[in-house]
């Protein structure tokens, strides 16, 4: 009965998909196009993502819808010279990024929410969030958190040859604002930028590999709590309720 995390973001990110797949650049048409959108995604919810709706159904529609408008202006407001060439960008099969170390690889298959692209050819990646802009930072990065977003920048340059990489953020749409975690913005003793970002999230996925190759499977809870969304929340004897759940 009624939605979970899994359904409501992807009720999102349908709705930005229709949305951008169409006159990207013009705020006005975004806005026009946005109450039709909206009701044909949401109308088809319940089916599509199988959920019950609840009575509170139709103010849930109500704040999607708004929190979509919110987000639509606040992004056109740093939008800047960057356009939205690409939505719901696949990279698998033979367009799966391969990630080297000598002999040995990795493959990385996923969906990249937006690539916008700047007159010069350069692109950033924005990755659409509806959870709390908490622990969205620099840090989570250093210690091995949301590698989502530079292992996504590297498939975009890199796999899909979509251009090279500028810029980068977590866009946290009910908070309509973008994550202190940025890529441009992004510094370590080794360096700054996306090349150091993209190194660093490199370098903890091959260690997450390497340990999972050697049988490294005991439970730890996080410093922070564990994540409610975790499979073993309801039973597990390590569990630790993190923030927000």
């Amino acid at each position: 009965e009624g939605l979970d995390a899994r359904q409501l973001g992807n009720i999102y990110h349908h709705i930005f998909e229709e949305l951008y797949s169409h006159a990207p650049t013009d705020l006005s048409a975004l806005l026009a196009r946005l109450p039709t959108v909206a009701k044909t995604i949401l109308d088809a919810a319940p089916a599509v993502e199988g959920f019950r709706e609840t009575a509170w159904w139709s103010h849930t529609r109500d704040t999607i819808e708004q929190n979509v408008r919110v987000s639509l202006e606040k992004l056109a407001d740093i939008a800047g010279d960057f356009i939205a060439t690409h939505t719901e960008k696949g990279f698998f099969g033979t367009n799966a990024l391969t990630v080297r170390a000598g002999a040995d690889y990795f493959r990385i298959h996923g969906l990249i929410d937006r690539v916008d692209e700047l007159p010069d050819g350069t692109i950033r990646i924005i990755d659409y969030k509806t959870s709390s802009p908490y622990g969205f930072d620099n840090g989570a990065l250093l210690r091995g958190k949301k590698l989502q977003l530079p292992l996504y920048a590297l498939a975009a340059r890199d796999a899909l040859k979509l251009g090279d990489i500028s810029d980068g953020f977590y866009w946290h749409i009910r908070q309509a604002k973008p994550s202190n975690l940025t890529l441009a913005k992004f510094k370590t003793d080794a360096g700054s930028g996306a090349e150091a970002a993209i190194a660093v999230a490199v370098a903890h996925a091959w260690e997450a590999i390497r340990s999972a190759r050697d049988g490294h499977f005991m439970p730890h809870p996080p410093a922070d709590g564990c994540p409610s969304f975790c499979p073993a929340a309801g039973f597990c004897w390590h569990y630790q309720p993190g923030f927000g759940g």
